[in-house]
């Protein structure tokens, strides 16, 4: 497996947008003042959000592996 040398761990790149989202979270929530109880619902809505695009990119990649296999199969075949 080839690994791009000039690519952060994963490990990495998660703890910097997590910053980067608590970062923006007080930032909303101080320039709104919107009280704990109402930004929870906001960010269960962003929650489904990114799970929604969680589910179309694991169908996109479920997909890409599929037509990978069917490709080497075919080169196996003729």
């Amino acid at each position: 497996m080839s690994e791009n040398k000039n690519q952060k761990p994963l490990s990495v790149m998660m703890e910097n947008a997590k910053a980067m989202m608590i970062a923006s979270f007080n930032q909303v929530q101080a320039e709104t003042a919107l009280p704990a109880y109402l930004m929870e619902g906001i960010v269960l809505d962003l929650l489904a959000q990114v799970r929604n695009q969680k589910n179309l990119e694991l169908v996109s990649d479920y997909n890409k592996m599929q037509v990978q296999d069917e490709k080497k199969g075919e080169k196996i075949d003729g």
